[in-house]
């Protein structure tokens, strides 16, 4: 088993997706609000580059490729908001995994495993430029986001019998801003559409950006199941003691979460 069809394993599937797609109802009356959304991202396409001590190699999986080494994946979002400012905190994890015999190259013979993470958390503040109503009645708000994101980043690939280990962890901060725009659709039904961009060259990360179109079915004036699309770019590199090391890939594909909201 040759290293590059290893390393197509080690970047895929989900991606942390937190559009509340509910226009935002604020209290004008000092007290908070308070969102919260876990959800779940199946990129449908993955492609691009990943960069392991020097060795770069292609990407390119459905999602039947990635959920067959997926361990496990997970994102939330809790928002705070009085008046129009807002406070936001939004994390994610993914974890991947793969093992086979290699058959060629210095751990031929050996059990090679590679592992793969990825996490990061935001922190965020928020402003609601705007909200109100259409002609029709249906309400709509659009808000701004602005903060930092700690991201922690492993492509390590270990061999049986230290024959092999290459790769690592890398952790950093960058900056990050968003926007969003949520408006009412019909009766218990509203619509989101969100975009994001961090990193600007700081730390290794060129940019990383996505954009978000969620819907929300409201069972009720708390509850709403989201779901919708989502597109995410990373473009990450850096130099360590073994070589070149990054990952430069998109992701795409269908989201679905749940969204409550309480005082």
């Amino acid at each position: 088993m040759r290293l590059k069809f290893l390393f197509s394993f080690m970047m895929s599937v989900a991606w942390g997706c937190g559009a509340h797609a509910n226009p935002l109802r604020l209290n004008t009356d000092g007290s908070w609000n308070f969102h919260g959304s876990v959800a779940l991202f199946a990129a449908t396409t993955t492609k691009g580059t990943t960069t392991v001590n020097g060795n770069s190699a292609d990407v390119d999986l459905n999602l039947r490729d990635a959920l067959d080494h997926l361990d496990f994946t997970g994102t939330g979002r809790v928002e705070a908001w009085n008046g129009r400012l807002g406070l936001i905190a939004e994390g994610h994890y993914i974890g991947l995994s793969a093992s086979a015999r290699a058959t060629s190259g210095p751990a031929a013979g050996a059990t090679v495993n590679v592992e793969s993470t990825q996490s990061w958390m935001s922190f965020l503040v928020g402003y609601q430029v705007t909200d109100g109503q259409f002609a029709n009645g249906r309400p709509y708000s659009f808000d701004v986001q602005g903060g930092a994101r700690y991201n922690r980043l492993t492509q390590e690939i270990v061999g049986s019998g230290g024959v092999l280990n290459v790769g690592g962890t890398e952790r950093w901060w960058e900056p990050v801003i968003g926007a969003r725009y949520s408006w009412g659709i019909a009766d218990g039904w509203d619509g989101a559409f969100m975009v994001d961009a961090s990193g600007f060259d700081t730390n290794g990360n060129e940019l990383a950006w996505s954009a978000t179109l969620g819907l929300a079915r409201r069972f009720n004036e708390r509850s709403s199941l989201v779901f919708g699309w989502r597109h995410y770019d990373i473009d990450f590199s850096t130099a360590r003691a073994g070589g070149p090391f990054g990952t430069d890939l998109y992701s795409s594909g269908p989201f679905i979460g749940y969204a409550y909201t309480f005082n």
